[in-house]
């Protein structure tokens, strides 16, 4: 209560002194119209400062404590709607660094797949197998919320519409010379990627490769790699497989 009376009184006198002020200008004949618009001015900002500093000083410690309040209530928000925040910004961030699209297959963290929905919290990719080198779509889905672009690296591994390398291994064991027969098993693999419908182009990443490798206990193990769309990646391994197998264990 003392704090209104006291802004009461303050704004009653600065109204006062603005009237007297007022009347006191018009009263002078020998002023212009420019300098009585320009002293006018000058008196009602000062008035409006002072009226301003009066009212702060007043009401400082109610101001004070309702400051503290404010604060605290925005503290416990931010705390409250942290991973929200970093979802957003996350959001932000992939939006205006072009980052990846639909379409794209990526990796981030420890999630991989191929992006199929992006919203303004998350993104939904289609996963893949977990093997190492494999691109094999899985049935899984996993929702990947954007505040993960600020604490895991994110890797694009294709743009929507190319192929990436997918990755798989064939262990044989049997007496016959495949070491020999290099160029026969890529040829025999990219046969039958032409008879499953994914005909390679000569030169291409999408054109198989073969590298040998042994296993610990001394059998012979195929490192396959070929250029695959994610969708299509298990396809063309069966057909490289079948072909593969059929090829070796009909020559040993």
């Amino acid at each position: 209560m003392p704090d209104v009376l006291a802004s009461i009184a303050l704004i009653s006198t600065l109204l006062v002194a603005w009237w007297l002020t007022g009347r006191a200008l018009r009263s002078k004949d020998d002023l212009t119209p420019q300098i009585a618009r320009r002293w006018t001015a000058n008196v009602r900002n000062g008035l409006v400062l002072v009226a301003i500093v009066g009212l702060l000083m007043i009401w400082a410690p109610q101001l004070r404590t309702f400051a503290l309040s404010v604060t605290a209530v925005a503290v416990a928000i931010v705390i409250a709607t942290k991973e929200l925040i970093l979802c957003l910004s996350g959001s932000a961030f992939r939006t205006f660094t072009r980052a990846y699209t639909i379409g794209d297959l990526i990796e981030i963290g420890e999630h991989r797949g191929e992006v199929v929905d992006i919203s303004l919290l998350s993104t939904r990719i289609r996963a893949v197998d977990a093997r190492t080198g494999s691109i094999r779509a899985s049935r899984q889905s996993v929702m990947i919320p954007h505040s993960l672009l600020f604490s895991q690296p994110a890797r694009v591994l294709s743009k929507a519409g190319s192929t990436a390398e997918h990755a798989f291994t064939l262990t044989f064991e049997t007496g016959f010379d495949l070491f020999s027969r290099h160029g026969e098993l890529e040829e025999a693999a990219a046969a039958a990627m032409t008879e499953a419908g994914f005909a390679p182009t000569t030169g291409d990443q999408s054109r198989p490769r073969i590298a040998f490798m042994t296993s610990d206990i001394g059998r012979i193990r195929l490192e396959v790699s070929v250029g695959a769309a994610p969708g299509d990646a298990g396809a063309i391994e069966n057909a490289i497989t079948t072909a593969i197998g059929s090829f070796v264990y009909s020559k040993g």
